[in-house]
C-alpha cells in the first residue's frame, strides 16, 4: 500500500470491529477513498485494530487481534451504522475531528479527503444501472430507524388539517404556538429563524436526534432570505432561507450550512396573501403532509434527499418549519439574455448547477436530466411495490382490472345528458380563455403554431368531443393496481439535485415532498412534463416511457408495457390542456395585467421570467399549445373509448 500516513496520538487508540457479522466482517480498501482498490479479504467482526489515522469516518489500523488485512482503510459508520467502535477509552465517533469544512462543502469529498457515504452508495446504484442487475429494497432494522421514530408514530401527533377563513388565518398567522411533533415554539419566518437563538437549536435537533447530546449549537452565523420574485425565484409553494451555523463539537456528520421552508406571510402583500390562503388553507393539507413524509421516509427512499435536522407544524396557526442540509450546487456558467453562454466543467460528485423551475433553456442537457428524473419516479413506485412505504402509507391495495370494475357493480351508471353537457361547456370557457390569451393578449410569447387560429380552433373542437371521457380516464388509468404506485406530485428539475460519477453517468436526489402518494403513474408525469418544450417530448416522450418500464421492473415493480404506458399518458393530454387554460385569468393574468403585455416581447423578458406564475402558467400553456397540433390526440381518445377504455365510458343517456 506505500507508507502509512503517520499517527497523530500520543498513545494508541484501539477501535472495534462491530458490524459486517452478516457478511463476513467489513470491507478494506487500500487508500483513503472509497473509489480505491478493495482488499481481497475482509476485517472479521470482533477484530481489535490500532488507529493510524482518522478521517472524518475513514480509519486507517493496524491489526492487533481477528483476521483480515494487516493494514488498510476502514468507514467506522455508514449510513447512520457503527462498523467500529472505539474501545480503552476511545472517543465516541460523533466526536470525531472534521475536516475545515463539514458534510456539505460543495468539493466531491471533505477537504481532508475523506468521502461522505452517500457516494460510496452512488457508486454502488449506478453500477448496478449499467450492468442490469436487480436493485431491490434492503432489510429495514432498528439500527436503520431515524430516533426521532423509535417508540413514537409521529402520524398519530399531528391532528387533522384545518382550514382558516381569511380573517381567522390573518390573526392566527402572526402567533407562536408549540408544533405538534415536538411540543416546542419554533420560528417560522427569517428573522425568527435568527432571533430564536442557539439554544433553541440545540433544543430542537436533539429532540430529533440530528445533533448529539454532547454536542450544541454555539452560534447563528447568519440567516439569508431567499428570493420570492425574479431570476432566481426560490420557488412558491413557501418562503426560505439560509441558515449557517456553528456548533461546539465540530462534525463532520453535521452540516453548518442548512436550508429552512416556512410558510408565506399572509401580511407581507397582497400576492402573500393569496399564496398563503391557497396552500396553508383552500388548497387542502399540503403543508403537513410534506413534512411527515420527511420525518417518516427519509430513511426509506431509494435515493439521497436532504438530511432533516427539524420540522413541525401547528394547526390552529397554520405555523410550519421545515431544516434540512443545503444543498451545495455547483457553479453555474454566465446567463446573457437568459441563455447560458458559458459552460462549467464539474467533477464527479460535485452537484450540478440549479435549474430555476420553467427555465429548461438553462439545462446544459435536458434529455439527460429528464431520463434521469424518470429513472428516479421509477424506483420510487417500483419499492412501493416490495412495501417499503407501508409504514407510512399503509398496506398498498392489490387488484386487478377486473377486481377493480366488479367492485363498482360491474357497469357504468348512466348519467344525465345535461352533466355531459356541462362538462364539455366547463371546458370550453376555460379553452376559450387560453386561445384569447394567446390570439389576442400575448400572441408574441407563443409559437407560430400556437397561436395559428385555425389550430387553435381544431383544438377547441377536439376537447369539445373527448373531455366528458376525461374521468373515465382517470378510472381506467388507476383500474389496475400495477400501474399505481407512490409519486411524487412534482418531480421538475428544481425539485431535483444532480451529479455524475466517474463514468460520467447521472444520479440525482430528491426534494419537495408536498403531495407524497400513491396514484396511477402517468398523472404524476404531466407534472414532471409541464415545463418541457414542445420540440423535447416530440423527441424523447417514447424513451422516457420505456426507461420507466425498465426501470420500475428492475428496481422490484412488475413488467409494464411501455406502449400502454404511452397510450396512458397520451390520455391525460386533454385533461392537461384544459387545466393549462385555467390558470390564465386565476393566476397569469392577475399578477401580469392585460395591459402590461405589450410590454413583453419574448418569454426571457424579465416581466415574465420575475413573476413566478407567469413564469410556470404561461410556459406551460405556451407549450402545450405547441405540442397539441403535433399529436392527433382526439384520434388516440376516440379509439380508446372504442377499444380498451369502451367497458370504462359513462354513458349520458338519461
Amino acid at each position: 500500500f506505500g507508507a502509512l500516513p503517520p499517527s497523530g496520538a500520543a498513545m494508541p487508540k484501539l477501535w472495534r470491529i462491530t458490524g459486517g457479522a452478516d457478511k463476513g466482517g467489513i470491507i478494506v480498501r487500500e487508500g483513503l477513498a472509497l473509489a480505491s482498490p478493495q482488499c481481497k479479504d475482509r476485517l472479521s467482526t470482533g477484530a481489535e485494530v490500532e488507529e493510524v489515522e482518522l478521517q472524518g469516518d475513514r480509519l486507517c489500523y493496524q491489526l492487533r487481534a481477528g483476521t483480515g488485512p494487516k493494514t488498510g482503510w476502514i468507514s467506522i459508520k455508514v449510513t447512520g451504522k457503527l462498523l467500529a467502535e472505539p474501545i480503552d477509552g476511545g472517543s465516541p465517533v460523533a466526536a470525531a475531528p472534521a475536516a475545515a469544512g463539514d458534510a456539505a462543502t460543495n468539493g466531491v469529498a471533505h477537504t481532508n479527503g475523506a468521502e461522505p457515504a452517500w457516494m460510496e452508495e452512488s457508486r454502488r446504484k449506478m453500477a448496478a444501472y449499467r450492468s442490469g442487475e436487480k436493485f431491490l429494497p434492503p432489510p429495514l432494522d432498528e439500527a436503520s430507524l431515524p430516533l426521532r421514530l423509535k417508540g413514537t408514530n409521529m402520524r398519530d401527533k399531528l391532528p387533522p388539517h384545518k382550514k382558516l377563513l381569511p380573517k381567522q388565518l390573518a390573526e392566527m398567522s402572526t402567533k407562536n404556538l408549540p408544533g405538534h411533533m415536538s411540543d416546542m415554539k419554533f420560528p417560522h419566518n427569517a428573522a425568527q429563524l435568527k432571533s430564536f437563538g442557539p439554544e433553541w437549536y440545540t433544543e430542537a435537533f436533539h429532540k430529533f436526534g440530528t445533533l448529539p447530546k454532547d454536542n450544541r449549537v454555539t452560534r447563528i452565523v447568519k440567516v439569508e432570505s431567499l428570493p420570492t420574485s425574479g431570476f432566481d425565484a426560490a420557488g412558491g409553494a413557501g418562503q426560505k432561507a439560509f441558515i449557517d451555523v456553528e456548533y461546539a463539537k465540530p462534525d463532520p456528520n453535521l452540516h453548518t450550512k442548512l436550508f429552512a421552508k416556512f410558510p408565506w406571510d399572509y401580511h407581507e402583500s397582497e400576492n402573500s396573501k393569496t399564496y398563503r390562503q391557497q396552500i396553508s388553507c383552500s388548497g387542502g393539507d399540503l403543508d403537513g403532509p410534506e413534512l411527515l413524509t420527511y420525518v417518516c421516509c427519509e430513511h426509506l427512499f431509494p435515493f439521497r434527499i436532504p438530511k432533516l435536522y427539524f420540522c413541525d407544524i401547528n394547526r390552529e396557526t397554520t405555523n410550519y418549519v421545515l431544516i434540512t442540509e443545503r444543498i451545495p450546487f455547483g457553479r453555474r456558467g454566465r446567463v446573457e439574455n437568459n441563455q447560458l453562454v458559458e459552460k462549467v466543467e464539474h467533477k464527479p460528485f460535485e452537484v450540478l448547477p440549479v435549474c430555476g423551475k420553467y427555465q429548461d433553456y438553462l439545462l446544459e442537457d435536458p434529455a439527460k436530466i429528464y431520463f434521469c428524473i424518470f429513472r428516479e419516479m421509477a424506483h420510487l413506485a417500483a419499492w412501493d411495490h416490495q412495501g417499503r412505504y407501508d409504514s407510512y402509507l399503509g398496506p398498498k391495495p392489490v387488484y386487478t382490472v377486473d377486481q377493480a370494475f366488479m367492485a363498482t357493480g360491474g357497469e357504468k351508471r348512466p348519467m344525465k345528458k345535461q352533466m355531459g353537457e356541462n362538462i364539455r361547456k366547463g371546458a370550453g370557457l376555460l379553452i376559450s380563455q387560453g386561445i384569447n390569451f394567446a390570439l389576442n393578449i400575448a400572441p408574441q410569447v407563443f409559437t407560430s403554431r400556437g397561436r395559428d387560429p385555425k389550430l387553435l380552433q381544431k383544438l377547441e373542437e377536439d376537447i369539445s368531443a373527448i373531455i366528458a371521457y376525461n374521468e373515465d380516464i382517470k378510472g381506467y388509468c388507476a383500474s389496475s393496481s400495477e400501474w399505481i404506485g407512490a409519486m411524487h406530485m412534482n418531480l421538475q428539475a428544481d425539485n431535483a439535485f444532480f451529479w455524475t460519477d466517474e463514468h460520467g453517468d447521472l444520479d440525482a436526489g430528491v426534494f419537495d415532498w408536498c403531495g407524497f402518494n400513491r396514484a396511477p403513474f402517468v398523472m404524476n408525469f404531466m407534472g414532471c412534463l409541464s415545463g418541457a418544450t414542445a420540440d423535447f417530448l416530440d423527441e424523447h416522450e417514447e424513451g422516457l416511457m420505456r426507461i420507466f418500464c425498465d426501470e420500475f421492473e428492475r428496481y422490484g415493480g412488475p413488467h409494464l408495457d411501455w406502449q400502454e404506458l404511452l397510450l396512458r399518458y397520451r390520455l391525460q393530454w386533454p385533461g392537461f390542456m384544459v387545466d393549462a387554460c385555467r390558470w390564465v385569468e386565476r393566476d397569469v393574468l392577475r399578477e401580469c395585467p392585460k395591459e402590461e403585455w405589450s410590454d413583453i416581447q419574448t418569454i426571457f423578458d424579465d416581466k415574465f421570467v420575475n413573476r413566478w406564475n407567469v413564469r410556470c402558467r404561461g410556459t406551460t400553456l405556451i407549450n402545450a399549445f405547441e405540442f397539441w397540433p403535433r399529436r392527433d390526440f382526439r384520434k388516440i381518445v376516440e379509439d380508446w373509448a372504442a377499444g380498451p377504455g369502451k367497458r370504462f365510458l359513462t354513458p349520458y343517456t338519461l
